[in-house]
């Protein structure tokens, strides 16, 4: 049995541990956590050794397993709709065909429309004897309470700074680009190891440059276009990151406080010119603007509105 890959999860993964040993574990499970701290990842070797042997673990990571069954959100709408519970539904009235039990892993649960997660009850209501059912969320708040009801829930944490700069040195990064990238990360290791494999510093100083030292400049088309609107995930979260160290530099003179540690200095020059209820006021304009996104706002016009909100 091997969790190793998931770190500073202990309750967790000692939980499902515990399961395993004792023959225990049956039912529908709720992983509920932040993105990118280990639950699907969990879920994963939870399916493993529950059906242990090389050749099955090899199948499961190639997602080729006749048994084990990952839903994730589809098309333009990033949503789970009711066809893929109904595939879960008829695949639930089957046997195992060469595992110990089926397993449905239903990532990014919050995804699933109202239709979808009204059907999974029935599955969730009585589930059967040799099939497993795991949903993994970041936001429980989205599901029926009805579906919360039905599932075990096992917790997943932020992770510390340390054991995100100790995964990324261990990997072979520098010391220096491991400490800004395991702060940035904000206690995800899944969007450090983004940050690692991306262009991040380059866009996050564009980011900054044009909604913060250049406000005027967002007005113009031109710059609400390219990489800005293509990425808009990551630019609104570089963004948020730079407001919150601003703030947070409003409380604080200690650099190791700042996501942004690279460039502190400036951080805490900059926050002296403005006032900690503009800072907050900005701070919530951004992470409107992320839920506008998320909700399928046009990308330009939410950039545009933000970037009106910011010159205030």
């Amino acid at each position: 049995m091997s969790f190793e890959n998931i770190i500073g999860q202990d309750i967790a993964v000692n939980s499902l541990k515990g399961m395993i040993a004792q023959d225990t574990a049956r039912g529908s499970y709720l992983f509920f956590g932040p993105d990118g701290v280990g639950k699907r990842t969990a879920a994963i070797e939870f399916a493993k050794a529950i059906n242990f042997d090389d050749i099955a673990a090899r199948k499961i990571d190639s997602g080729n397993h006749p048994d084990v069954f990952i839903i994730y959100p589809e098309g333009k709408s990033g949503s789970i709709k009711i066809e893929k519970i109904r595939e879960i539904i008829y695949q639930v009235s089957l046997k195992p065909y060469e595992a110990k039990k089926r397993i449905f892993i239903v990532n990014d649960a919050e995804a699933m429309t109202l239709e979808a997660q009204n059907a999974l009850l029935k599955v969730l209501e009585e589930p059967p004897q040799h099939h497993i059912l795991i949903l993994t969320t970041s936001n429980a708040a989205a599901l029926l309470s009805t579906v919360l009801s039905r599932c075990k829930v096992l917790k997943f944490y932020s992770l510390g700074q340390d054991k995100i700069q100790e995964f990324l040195e261990a990997r072979g990064m520098e010391e220096k680009e491991a400490v800004l990238f395991s702060h940035m990360a904000m206690g995800s290791l899944g969007r450090a190891m983004e940050l690692k494999y991306g262009d991040i510093i380059a866009r996050r100083d564009q980011v900054v440059n044009d909604f913060f030292l250049r406000k005027s400049a967002l007005l113009k088309e031109n710059v609400l276009s390219g990489d800005l609107v293509k990425n808009i995930g990551q630019s609104l979260y570089m963004l948020l990151c730079w407001y919150r160290d601003l703030l947070v530099s409003k409380f604080t003179q200690a650099p190791d406080e700042l996501l942004n540690a690279d460039r502190s200095r400036e951080i805490f020059s900059y926050a002296s010119r403005f006032s900690r209820e503009k800072l907050q006021k900005d701070v919530l304009a951004i992470m409107e603007t992320i839920g506008h996104v998320r909700a399928n706002v046009n990308p330009k016009i939410a950039l545009f509105n933000l970037a009106v909100e910011l010159k205030k």
